[in-house]
């Protein structure tokens, strides 16, 4: 006889609760969706990764205003008693930035911002050198400014100076650059005038096109015999070249050519500890990754992990002037500037600098940048900012956007229904946030603007004595959020913060759901 069919029991689905850590591997859009590591980021917009958190980048403040031109050069000059000046160059002068406030008078005319610099001493003077390729050079010695021409004191003679585009000091010597032009013109050791020698290098490169950089690679991050000479032209080829004196072939021979890629701008090369970064179109390399082949392996590129963002930004943009790199060690940051339209939009692609991680910003539309005393100035507009300095951009909010990558949870056939998010944030007052999530590598925008609110504790300079609550440093926010419990196989999360106040760490998110079965 048969015995009856047992039902079994329809078993609940498990509810379960998962840490992930907060993206501290940064902005990667190279990576598939499915394959991307939990502790990337899809976007990190003006988040920047730290070692144990993402935090809110700092804001900007007004520092010089007033200038007649757009801002397109910011340089840092130091003084021979250690102090320091800022200058500013627009397409009708040169101004003293240096203190806060409206500027002077400028105290140089030109016809052209887009300056290429070089600090250089000779014994007696210690010089700002300033060329743009259509006025003749600048020097500045600490007193006065000299429009340098073949009869000028100090005086370059051999050339037409005003088709000098970009210098260099290398080894106690000064090199030049000439409009296109594949020679560099070089001076006697020590001397920051006198007759210039030419280098012709159209032998040596084999693609053409004309001479757009010089570096100085210094591979142990001092100045040494071992540092050389890298001359970048505008169609990929870097060539090398080590010793002192350009006029003997005893002291003066080739390492080597080599294929980098297409730099980007004449601004393409940064110092970066011991190497020497060169913006191109395939992204940042340091020399000493590039130099390793005969070919270029996209791989050694420290914008690998945004390589299709880096190169579509170069692709669309590389004509575009304000390409440059700006180390600000302060932060641990190196700052790409990325300009959409010249007087228009600018983003910055940044990477921290000891974890190699990146993000994005945006609301700096800057044209340039530069570091002096350790703080960090961009140029827009008629006016310099001092950047990463409080927590407003001018008077905005500044508005900081994140999304993790997807994360399956260890089961990929498993589907699952999401039903609580929570990031950790720990901050130091009120700041308002929002929270989502997408599933199965779903995008939707996150338009509307945070409104989840953190009580205000007492802040100094605004709350009143004996009414406010004092806090004594940095508190944790862990709020629970309902998100649309839509199923799904994987899920990433997403925080939108606003701040105008205070300091915003991001450092853990939780996640709650029900996990069903395989279909």
């Amino acid at each position: 006889m048969r015995a009856p069919m047992r039902s079994k029991a329809v078993r609940s689905p498990t509810t379960h609760v998962i840490s992930t850590p907060a993206p501290l591997g940064g902005w990667n859009t190279r990576d598939g969706l499915s394959e991307m590591p939990p502790q990337d980021a899809i976007a990190l917009d003006n988040w920047m990764p730290r070692t144990a958190y993402v935090e809110v980048r700092g804001g900007y403040e007004a520092h010089a205003t007033g200038m007649t031109g757009t801002g397109k050069t910011l340089v840092s000059y130091n003084t021979l008693t250690g102090t320091h000046e800022l200058y500013c160059a627009t397409a009708s002068g040169v101004y003293n930035v240096t203190a806060a406030g409206p500027v002077g008078s400028a105290v140089a005319v030109r016809t052209n911002g887009k300056h290429q610099t070089a600090l250089f001493g000779d014994g007696t003077n210690n010089y700002l050198i300033m060329v743009n390729g259509v006025d003749s050079p600048l020097y500045y010695n600490g007193t006065s400014w000299v429009a340098v021409t073949g009869i000028s004191s100090p005086a370059l003679t051999g050339l037409t100076t005003t088709t000098l585009v970009s210098v260099n000091s290398f080894k106690g010597r000064l090199f030049f650059i000439q409009n296109n032009s594949l020679s560099f013109w070089y001076l006697p050791a020590a001397a920051a005038g006198g007759a210039l020698t030419q280098f012709d290098l159209t032998g040596e490169c084999k693609r053409g096109g004309f001479l757009m950089a010089m570096g100085t690679w210094t591979r142990d991050g001092g100045g040494g015999q071992d540092d050389t000479a890298v001359f970048i032209t505008s169609e990929g080829e870097a060539i090398v070249y080590q010793g002192t004196n350009p006029s003997s072939s005893a002291s003066w021979a080739k390492v080597g050519s080599y294929y980098i890629g297409k730099p980007v701008g004449r601004r393409c090369v940064t110092q970066l500890g011991g190497d020497l970064v060169i913006i191109t179109e395939n992204g940042t390399y340091p020399l000493s990754a590039a130099l390793q082949s005969a070919s270029i392996d996209y791989k050694n590129a420290l914008s690998f992990k945004i390589e299709p963002t880096f190169t579509t930004a170069a692709r669309l943009y590389a004509d575009v002037f304000g390409w440059e790199a700006t180390v600000f060690p302060a932060q641990a940051a190196m700052i790409v500037n990325v300009p959409h339209a010249e007087g228009g939009t600018h983003d910055q692609y940044v990477m921290n600098t000891i974890t190699k991680a990146w993000c994005q910003f945006n609301g700096w539309n800057a044209e340039a940048f530069c570091v002096m005393d350790s703080v960090l100035y961009f140029t827009t507009g008629t006016t310099v900012k001092k950047a990463w300095t409080g927590h407003v951009d001018g008077s905005d909010r500044i508005i900081a956007y994140g999304k993790t990558s997807f994360n399956y949870f260890g089961t990929r056939g498993s589907v699952k229904r999401f039903t609580l998010f929570r990031p950790t944030l720990i901050s130091n007052g009120e700041m308002a946030y929002r929270t989502d999530i997408d599933v199965d590598f779903e995008d939707d925008v996150m338009a509307a603007p945070p409104t989840y609110s953190v009580v205000a504790e007492g802040v100094w300079d605004s709350s009143l004595w004996d009414v406010g609550y004092w806090v004594s440093g940095l508190e944790i926010v862990k709020r629970w959020t309902t998100v649309s419990a839509w199923p799904g196989f994987c899920v990433a999360g997403k925080v939108k913060v606003s701040t105008n106040l205070l300091d915003i760490q991001w450092t853990a998110c939780d996640y709650v759901f029900e996990r069903g079965g395989t279909l």
